[in-house]
């Protein structure tokens, strides 16, 4: 843990206690406890995770971060259960893969802050089997010891000090702070208790002070008193004396808490820095002893200064007394009896002598008083003789631990000379083995007959050897290994080239299929299509008949052949084998051209061909058709698509404006016809087509339109009925209206559009008067509210 959140954890725990949270629950490490077997795996699963702080709610943490942002009091990481959604995991259920959660104590409150870090951890006996449940279940497994497996095949693992275990460490700070706490609110106590003793000085002293007054007063008459009220005076000063001595005392006791406090702090501080020792096994049992002796004169420290505390109060409590009660009854009596004496008689004389008796017997008591005062001075006196015996033993306790941290020190110095000394020889065994590699591979017999052989005596014969060698320093000692070395890669590269290969076969077959499988698609559509397209049209146009044709590259090269071959046919002069020569080319080249048809991708579009007036004559392209026959064919094509891929909505916008009468009718019957049919099919039918008659234009100049709009439910397909389908359809024709469902109206005046359903006979009238207005267009004011019609028809569309 870092300083900057040792930091922001402390002060967490400072704003909790200021702002009175009762969100902020504490760290995930003071929130759960787990036996010693399983601290290790707990705290590798959880890692830095064992210091995020447990809140309520994402408020109470933004109130904390508000805090710790305006005190700049370090960083904290928050776990909101209200914002954690941990995902479920199915665990496997066995007897060697154990769900971590199981083997951790903690509250249902903080469930999900447990389920967010451990839930997808489970504990394993070894490390293959934690790998084997990784790979099989997609979950983190780890072993007691700390070894862990992730689910995407990382092992870590190690060794792991459990003397160095963090979650111990937090437990003994967490104990130490109770101490620590308890202690300062001890040193409070004693504080108000101080305060309460100088409150009772100061009345001690006022009432000294009144006292004194009043001495000043009677001196003069009661010279006798005079003698005593300095004997008590005396006693009050002598009194004084002994509080400032324990005033002292507590001083010593605040001094004594602050330098605990510091001690604290600096255990506190060696907790959060690594720890990192090299103590041999006897040496770590003597520093254990010796902890334990100083925790145990610790707490027989605490033990003498609370009973030090108690006797100290039991005196304040019995000086008080004395001071407030038995003193200023004695001095009360003592006055009576001298005023007693000043009045004279023999009546009074009874009087007197029980005073007298009852002065004696305040006089005793307060020399019990006294008794116990001096005795409880000397248990104070031996008390703090015990503190300083104490104090001793704790001096000479750090003594004996800085002498161990000295030798800790040396004993670490002596390991950084052998860890150097180490690093050194085996920089040295590194190079000899590098000699050893470069002198290539060795017979087995090097290895076992040098064995038994000196030192020395090997040494000179390298030595010779080494000269031997110089003389053939040209050869390469290293051609053996390195054919060997480029035999293989030539195998392994070669296995590769053949498995490249029978790779692309794969592929290029893939393609192959798909290609053709794309073809077959594209050419079943276009014929369905097509199809399609040569009924509808058909039944649009009763004597006409039109067709699909699709366009290839291959077309333009065929036409160019044939047109060559023409030619050449023209101007031939030859015999009758010429003629066959001739005849056999044409039909090698038209298999050829045939061949090249068969790929899609000479595909080079679709083209229409027409004929309007018989099935027999020549056929026109589109693009030689005028307005409305063009707009016939594209709705042919568009209910060819339909049957073959319908769709649940058709929009038409004035698609029968530049047709003729009769085309009119048949586009309306070929609607109707087809809404029938997906009515009896799917029992589904909405909507009408038709007009509404507008308003007349006001004086204001505002013109009224009406747009008529038809749905009906439609059924297509290449086998049978489909869906239901609409088709909606503005127009100022009468046929579209004749043959409607239901008819809308839509209406501007006042530069207000609205829109209501009409009956067929007003729509009716309404496209009458329309087509009366656009007949007498050239007419002036007759053009003018043409234009305004054709306007509003507009305004209604886009509406």
């Amino acid at each position: 843990m870092d300083r900057d959140t040792s930091r922001g954890i402390a002060a967490v725990r400072r704003i909790k206690r200021q702002y009175n949270l009762d969100g902020v629950y504490g760290t995930l490490a003071e929130l759960l406890e787990v036996n010693e077997s399983h601290r290790t795996a707990v705290e590798v699963t959880a890692g830095n995770s064992l210091f995020h702080y447990v809140v309520d709610n994402d408020d109470t943490a933004t109130k904390v971060l508000e805090v710790l942002q305006r005190e700049r009091s370090g960083r904290v990481t928050f776990m909101p259960l209200n914002r954690l959604r941990p995902k479920p995991v199915k665990l496997p259920q066995s007897a060697d893969a154990v769900p971590i959660l199981e083997k951790i104590k903690r509250s249902a409150e903080h469930e999900r802050a447990f389920q967010q870090v451990f839930g997808k951890t489970i504990v394993c006996p070894n490390l293959q089997v934690a790998a084997q449940y990784a790979r099989s279940h997609g979950v983190s497994a780890i072993t007691v010891d700390g070894d862990r497996s992730d689910k995407k095949g990382a092992l870590t693992g190690g060794f792991y000090d459990p003397r160095r275990s963090r979650l111990e460490a937090v437990k003994n700070v967490a104990k130490w702070r109770r101490d620590h706490e308890s202690h300062k609110a001890r040193s409070d106590e004693i504080r108000r208790e101080l305060d309460r003793i100088d409150q009772e000085i100061t009345r001690a002293v006022g009432e000294a002070q009144r006292v004194e007054q009043k001495r000043q007063q009677l001196e003069s008459s009661y010279g006798p008193l005079r003698a005593e009220l300095r004997a008590k005076e005396t006693l009050l000063e002598r009194q004084n004396g002994d509080l400032e001595g324990k005033k002292r005392s507590v001083e010593a006791m605040d001094a004594s808490l602050k330098e605990i406090g510091e001690q604290l702090s600096s255990f506190e501080s060696e907790l959060a820095s690594d720890f990192k020792k090299s103590l041999t096994r006897e040496e770590e049992q003597r520093l254990e002893q010796l902890n334990a002796s100083v925790q145990a004169l610790r707490k027989q420290y605490a033990e003498i200064g609370t009973g030090r505390s108690e006797l100290e109060a039991r005196k304040s409590v019995m000086e008080v007394e004395l001071r407030e009660n038995l003193r200023p009854r004695l001095d009360q009596l003592k006055r009576q009896e001298l005023e007693n004496l000043e009045g004279g008689g023999g009546a009074s004389s009874s009087n007197v002598k029980e005073k007298q008796r009852e002065l004696r017997r305040i006089d005793k008591t307060i020399q019990a008083a006294d008794r116990k005062l001096k005795e409880t001075e000397r248990a104070g006196e031996q008390a703090a003789q015990q503190l300083s015996e104490l104090e001793q033993g704790r001096t000479e306790k750090q003594r004996q631990q800085e002498e161990i941290a000295r030798q800790i020190e040396r004993h670490q110095k002596r390991m950084e000379r052998s860890m150097a000394k180490k690093a050194l020889l085996t920089e040295k065994a590194s190079e000899c083995s590098r000699n050893i590699r470069d002198l290539g591979v060795l017979p087995e017999e090097a290895f076992e007959k040098y064995e038994n052989t000196p030192s020395n005596s090997i040494v000179k014969r390298l030595h010779k050897v080494n000269e031997s060698l110089k003389k053939y320093g040209h050869v390469n000692k290293k051609a053996f290994e390195q054919y060997n070395n480029f035999t293989r890669q030539r195998d392994t590269l070669t296995k590769r080239r053949a498995e490249l290969e029978s790779s692309q076969r794969s592929i290029v077959d893939l393609i192959d299929i798909l290609d053709q499988r794309k073809d077959e698609a594209i050419e079943r559509t276009f014929k369905q299509v097509s199809r399609e397209f040569a009924n509808i049209f058909e039944r649009l146009v009763p004597a006409g008949r039109g067709r699909l044709i699709i366009q290839r590259k291959a077309d333009r090269r065929a036409a160019a052949a044939a047109a060559a071959v023409a030619a050449a046919h023209a101007q031939a002069n030859d015999g009758d084998d010429s003629d066959e020569d001739d005849d056999d080319d044409d039909e090698d080249e038209q298999d050829q051209v045939r061949d090249r048809r068969k790929s899609v991708e000479n595909y080079t579009g679709v083209s229409i061909t027409v004929s309007f007036n018989s099935k027999d004559d020549e056929q026109q392209r589109i693009q030689q058709l005028s307005g409305g026959q063009k707009s016939l064919c594209a709705l042919a094509l568009v209910f060819a698509i339909q049957q073959c891929d319908p769709a649940p909505f058709y929009l038409f916008d004035e698609i029968d404006a530049n047709l003729d009468a009769q085309y009119r009718t048949a586009v309306a019957n070929m609607l109707q016809a087809i809404s029938s049919v997906s009515i009896a099919s799917s029992s589904q039918a909405q909507g009408g087509t038709g007009g509404n008659s507008s308003p007349r234009p006001s004086a204001a100049g505002a013109a009224g339109a009406a747009g008529a709009a038809g749905a009906a439910g439609n059924s297509a397909g290449a086998g049978g009925a489909g869906a239901a389908a609409q088709f909606i359809c503005t127009t100022f024709r009468p046929e579209m209206v004749l043959v409607a469902d239901r008819c809308y109206g839509v209406t501007y005046d006042n530069k207000t559009s609205s829109i209501d359903v009409a009956r067929r006979e007003e729509a009716l009238n309404f496209v009458e008067e329309t087509q009366a207005a656009a007949g007498g267009a050239g007419a002036g004011a007759s053009g003018t509210a043409a234009g305004d019609a054709a306007a509003a028809a507009v305004a209604a569309v886009q509406l």
